[in-house]
């Protein structure tokens, strides 16, 4: 049995209870195939993806997970974390769910010959977790090919707890379960999940009911007219975002916005400080990492994790705001469970991933960032309806960093996110239905959607921005890499 895990040093813990995961059968290996609706470039064949991969495992050198020693004491690297779990049947099965999570979340397929590389050798998992741009978009095709030919089942859909008329009144009154935290165990020692954010429960049932408020409010434009949402404030109901907002202003609450980069927590795997009772939980910082393909004068090139773009929204009560006082804080972004807005801070964000801020925005700028969200938010929803998109069409429609960029793009004529993956075209239906619906209240919000689409590239191919975006994707002040690669990642992209 392996000896506890502590920061910097091999190892690994043993708890007192030992829940033996089952090993999910391997499924086989398959190329991408276009989504059956969509008419732009297919990806990269999968397994092509690996060659690269393959002799990796055959020539291993320094992983790019090693972590800088001393920088970040409340995180275990993962190579060791790898190097202790995989000798025994729970961490094969635990390596398993890893990359059954992969393909989940990717639509990356680890062929079975690399899957048994993995597991006889546990630490060359670090260089399946590498990918270029091209090999991501490639697995997201393959994805939602996956779904529309049956062989991937829908996900169950989050259900809204508010009624389909809601009086902002009775916010406090909502009966609404703080999102879980719970830790699940993945082998002897590791443990997969989230720690509670420190904000209370009372801030967190707000920000969750704003969040709601917000996106289905931006969902009304494509909805039936007997499925439109409501919100009563102050005594007037509203249907529209901006109409909402406005009146938020116009009524002394305060309403601003940035755009945020952090590192995407893939696995977001941990261990436990040996002999601590509660359990006190480190980090194993295990990112996907996305290969540039931008390299230096000896040819070393720029890894960079994969970063996760948010657009914050903060709403708070100046003193002089009417109506029920209430703060809340809020995210806009893409992701696998949908495109919308999200409750902020529900969770704990693990101090590696860091956190860098954008382009903030208040006023009048702030308000037009929500707007031109909230009529994206209705556009790719649309699109993943009306083509029979996976999850909402991630991956097809964008991913994180493509909504988020988008909006930054279109208020302020920039974008940092990296890497982008959206295929425009597959938009393209949705837009044109959208400004010819006899609504122009959104009209000018969808043409800058659209002028922003154009302005932005995707990083499948290089471009002129991947430099300057890939370098803003490090969330981390120089010097607080918690990954010797990432200041390599720095220095190459600051050349």
């Amino acid at each position: 049995m392996p000896g506890p895990i502590r920061p910097n040093t091999p190892g690994l813990i043993t708890p007192t209870t030992v829940a033996t995961p089952s090993a999910p059968a391997t499924p086989a290996a398959t190329a991408p195939t276009r989504p059956a609706n969509w008419t732009g470039p297919a990806g990269p064949a999968v397994r092509d993806a690996f060659n690269a991969v393959g002799n990796a495992l055959r020539q291993q050198g320094p992983s790019d997970f090693e972590l800088v020693p001393g920088r970040y004491p409340d995180a275990v690297p993962l190579p060791a974390v790898l190097a202790a779990v995989g000798q025994s049947p729970q961490g094969q099965a635990a390596l398993n769910k890893v990359l059954d999570d992969l393909k989940a979340k990717t639509g990356v397929d680890v062929p079975p010959e690399l899957r048994a590389a993995v597991l006889s050798n546990p630490a060359a998992l670090t260089k399946v977790l590498e990918l270029t741009p091209a090999q991501l978009s490639g697995g997201l095709v393959a994805l939602n090919a996956g779904y529309q030919s049956g062989k991937i089942k829908k996900g169950a859909e989050a259900k809204p707890f508010l009624p389909q008329h809601f009086d902002l009144a009775t916010l406090d009154s909502v009966d609404v379960a703080r999102p879980s935290t719970e830790m699940k165990q993945l082998a002897p020692g590791l443990f997969q999940g989230d720690l509670p954010s420190s904000a209370s429960d009372q801030q967190v049932k707000r920000n969750q009911v704003l969040a709601e408020v917000f996106g289905r409010l931006s969902n009304n434009p494509g909805a039936a007219a007997d499925q439109k949402f409501s919100v009563t404030y102050a005594g007037q109901e509203f249907t529209k975002l901006d109409d909402f907002t406005k009146q938020l202003v116009a009524d002394g609450y305060e309403v601003d916005v940035h755009f945020d980069e952090r590192v995407a927590n893939f696995a977001n795997l941990k261990t436990v400080v040996p002999g601590s009772n509660p359990p006190q939980f480190l980090d194993v910082p295990a990112p996907l990492m996305v290969k540039t393909g931008i390299k230096d004068a000896l040819g070393k090139e720029a890894v960079v994790p994969a970063a996760h773009s948010e657009m914050i929204v903060s709403i708070k009560a100046g003193p002089q705001a009417k109506g029920p006082k209430f703060d809340a804080d809020l995210k806009f972004y893409q992701g696998i469970s949908g495109t919308g807005f999200f409750p902020a801070n529900t969770a704990a964000d693990p101090s590696w991933c860091g956190r860098s801020s954008h382009a903030p925005l208040s006023g009048a700028r702030a308000l037009e960032a929500i707007s031109i969200a909230g009529a994206f938010t209705d556009v790719v929803n649309t699109t993943a309806r009306e083509q029979n998109l996976y999850a909402g069409g991630y991956g097809i429609t964008g991913v994180c960093n493509d909504s988020v960029a988008v909006v930054q793009q279109a208020v302020t004529g920039s974008a940092d996110s990296y890497p982008l993956l959206m295929k425009d075209a597959a938009l393209s239906q949705a837009i044109k239905e959208l400004r010819s619906d006899g609504d122009t209240s959104d009209d000018a919000a969808l043409r800058k959607i659209q002028q922003a689409m154009r302005e932005l590239p995707s990083d499948v191919t290089a471009n002129a921005s991947q430099k300057r975006r890939a370098l803003a994707s490090l969330p981390w002040a120089a010097g607080q890499e918690p990954f010797a690669s990432s200041a390599d990642a720095r220095r190459i992209l600051s050349q």
